[in-house]
């Protein structure tokens, strides 16, 4: 749908101020939004509903919402912020019994240590992720979460081609390493292994243990 029938039908949704229609319609166009790099847009426009779906009193809503904002932060690469947005978020869902809501937080979360290559605080919370066969189960309600994790691995392949273009070793193999568990975090097994496959070789020849070892304990945690 255009940018422009989104943001036609979030403001019909505003003005009959029932939290699911908002949270129906806004979901999609912050999601457009990333998807064009108006994240600026998409933080204002989550953050502009977030105090009226609250007064409303829907936790269920205002968790979803947390968590768009907090996917909003992530890809603008403010990981604190995004994590601050993620834990009240994983609250409501904890306090709701929402075991798909959880599971979305969880991955943001563990992809966020990922990248900040704290590998075993990560693995810890994939394994609740990864608790059931396949990929995250990723419903309308969290689009944004699934459209972050796509353009994610987009852009973490860019950084890998830039490597192969220097000849630098150690640029193909931090961002190859990352894309990993955003494929297996969307279901794409071939994928994960071919991109693990070549990170653990470009590990050990460059003996980065590190790495290794992550990958070690990554790989068990999925076989």
């Amino acid at each position: 749908m255009p940018l422009t029938e989104l943001e036609n039908k979030f403001n019909r949704a505003k003005e009959r101020t029932s939290p699911f229609d908002m949270v129906e319609a806004i979901i999609p166009l912050v999601n457009a939004y990333q998807q064009e790099r108006k994240y600026d847009f998409a933080v204002h426009c989550l953050q502009g509903v977030l105090p009226i779906i609250r007064e409303k009193g829907d936790a269920d809503q205002v968790a979803v919402i947390l968590t768009a904002l907090g996917t909003a932060f992530w890809e603008k690469a403010q990981l604190q912020k995004a994590l601050d947005q993620f834990s009240p978020a994983l609250e409501l869902f904890k306090k709701s019994g929402d075991k798909v809501g959880e599971r979305a937080i969880f991955a943001m979360v563990g992809i966020t240590f990922w990248r900040k290559c704290e590998w075993q605080r990560a693995l810890e919370i994939f394994a609740d992720v990864w608790c059931e066969a396949g990929g995250l189960k990723i419903e309308g309600r969290f689009a944004s979460v699934q459209g972050a994790l796509a353009r994610g691995t987009v852009t973490l392949q860019n950084r890998v081609r830039m490597g192969r273009e220097l000849q630098d070793q150690l640029k193909i193999l931090q961002p190859l390493f990352s894309v990993c568990v955003l494929y297996r975090m969307l279901g794409d097994r071939e994928q994960f292994n071919i991109c693990f496959d070549e990170a653990v070789a470009l590990a050990e020849s460059l003996n980065k243990t590190d790495i290794l070892n992550a990958a070690k304990d990554l790989s068990r945690l999925i076989n």
